[in-house]
């Protein structure tokens, strides 16, 4: 029993001493790493691994890191120039320009606290990563973005080339499809990219300008077919202001779907930088009738002329000049394309006094009475002859109720505005021109103007008078009458039945021969003034 108590207490003993060591061990560990913690967390110096714009600055206590800072920066960067190179914009810029400068001080803090903030761990594993993997710091340098800004916008705008989309030619007698050409656009953020880069190396150099291309568009084959192709129209004719206006031709073109879409694709093919030009096998067609056709035959030919006299011997005779002049100076220049048609009342107007007109003698159902625009009738007779000599279609006339002296019987057309009108149509190919004139010596005369496309054709008008009827004479008693003598009061006028005929030749052989129409003039009576007692 007593050796057992002995080893135990031997054994107890042991234990003690071993962690008594242990803790003294412990002890001196935990001191040595505190003042070693102390030791690196209060170091005077830089830490090793920490680098600015490259340079190793670790070892370096605070002054000697502030003497090499301020002579790295102790330039005149305000005289240092940029280079920006584009081949069509060199552009020279200062740091003052850009307003460049640097926070000596702040550069000092940033680099001397590096791993100096934050708690001691913190700060460790940062000391311990500078050893490891290094941290590299940059010169914070202070520039005027604004400015760098205006620089990129100015280059970009004085540099800017649109792609040029490719295009069809068609010309007059040739087609063709144009390349596109590629474009160039200034990359922004790239030169900003290359202008910072350049900056932070606090030295004169040179910036290459980046530039992207801009790809043409692509052919629009389907949009190039339908503006390739066209029916041939021929050129025209309209009146505008009373003017002829010639509209030229539309030359027609065709071509072959399949074969415009291997033009396309050998022209896509060599889209880009060059520009390249390809021929179209295109068809021209040319219309008929061309603007130059037009203008040498438009109004060539005289298809009549036809005129009439009248007289101003007496007052009646020059009221009825005043208005045949005032009437063919209405018609005068009037043109009538193909198909149109001519109405005189519509293109003389209403014979007022307001327009000048003149009251003279006119037919009425009683007789020979005075009206507003008497002679008119002479100018519609003159100009209907001469409508009828040219071939133009009549559509509307009306006969007088007794004979006129101006033309043959069965050729005269009687007006009376808002009843009866002279109406005939334009029935050649061509615009006709009606020119009325009155001579000096009292002649009205028509001459229509056209194309004769067939100049072999003649028309001839031929009245042919069935009869004619005798006029009733009436003699009345008037006191101003000397015994003995007598005075006509109205001049009797015969009646006559006229068939009115229209012959076309052909050189000498007749083509058409119809009758145009019959014409009945009724008889006016003669009126005989005689004195009281004297009747017969």
């Amino acid at each position: 029993m007593k050796l057992n108590y002995i080893t135990g207490f031997a054994k107890n003993g042991n234990n003690k001493i071993k962690l008594g060591v242990m803790l003294i061990v412990f002890f001196i560990l935990l001191v040595t790493f505190v003042i070693l913690v102390n030791a690196i967390l209060n170091a005077p110096y830089v830490y090793n691994g920490v680098y600015l714009d490259g340079i190793h600055m670790g070892g370096l206590d605070k002054p000697s890191l502030e003497k090499y800072i301020n002579s790295r920066y102790d330039k005149d960067f305000s005289s240092m120039v940029i280079s920006i190179y584009h081949k069509d914009y060199p552009l020279k810029v200062t740091f003052k320009d850009l307003n460049i400068s640097i926070d000596r001080e702040a550069m000092v803090d940033t680099v001397y606290n590096s791993g100096r903030r934050g708690n001691f761990i913190k700060r460790l594993v940062e000391i311990y990563k500078f050893k490891k993997n290094h941290l590299y710091l940059e010169t914070e340098v202070s520039i005027d973005m604004e400015a760098i800004k205006s620089i990129e916008d100015t280059i970009y705008s004085e540099t800017y080339t649109p792609a040029v989309p490719p295009a069809l030619i068609l010309l007059e007698n040739e087609a063709y499809i144009r390349s596109g050409l590629t474009g160039q656009m200034v990359n922004k953020e790239k030169l900003r990219e290359r202008i910072l880069a350049q900056i932070k190396k606090l030295e004169s150099g040179i910036v290459i300008v980046p530039v992207d291309e801009i790809p043409p568009s692509k052919i629009d084959a389907d949009s190039f077919y339908e503006k390739i192709v066209q029916e041939p129209k021929d050129a025209r004719i309209e009146i505008e202001n009373g003017e002829v206006m010639i509209f030229p031709e539309v030359v027609g073109r065709s071509i072959e779907k399949n074969v415009l879409l291997a033009c396309v694709a050998e022209v896509e093919s060599k889209s880009g930088k060059y520009l390249f030009e390809k021929e179209l096998p295109v068809k021209f067609i040319k219309p008929a009738v061309t603007k130059e056709t037009i203008e040498l035959s438009l109004f060539r030919d005289v298809l009549s002329v036809y005129e009439t006299i009248f007289t101003t011997d007496t007052d009646n005779d020059r009221s009825r000049s005043v208005n045949i002049r005032l009437a063919v100076e209405a018609i005068d220049g009037t043109i009538l394309l193909p198909g149109d048609s001519f109405s005189f009342n519509e293109t003389v107007g209403k014979r007022t006094a307001d327009k000048g007109y003149h009251i003279a003698n006119i037919y009425t159902s009683g007789g020979i009475a005075s009206g507003v625009g008497g002679g008119v009738c002479q100018v519609s007779s003159t100009l209907y002859n001469a409508a009828l000599e040219a071939n133009l279609k009549i559509t509307e006339r009306n006969p007088h109720m007794y004979t006129v002296p101006y033309v043959p019987l069965g050729r005269d057309a009687a007006v009376s505005y808002g009843t009866e009108d002279l109406k005939f149509t334009n029935t050649t190919n061509w615009p006709v021109k009606i020119e009325g004139r009155v001579t000096g010596d009292n002649r009205i005369r028509f001459t229509i103007r056209g194309t004769n496309e067939h100049p072999d054709l003649k028309v001839s008008i031929v009245p042919t008078v069935l009869k004619t009827i005798p006029y009733d004479t009436e003699y009345v008693e008037d006191e101003s009458v000397g015994e003995g003598s007598s005075v006509i009061k109205q001049k009797g006028m015969e009646g006559a039945v006229v068939d009115t005929f229209f012959i076309l030749r052909n050189n000498q052989n007749v083509i058409k021969n119809y009758k145009l129409h019959t014409t009945t003039y009724k008889t006016l009576t003669e009126i005989i003034a005689v004195a009281p007692g004297n009747k017969p």
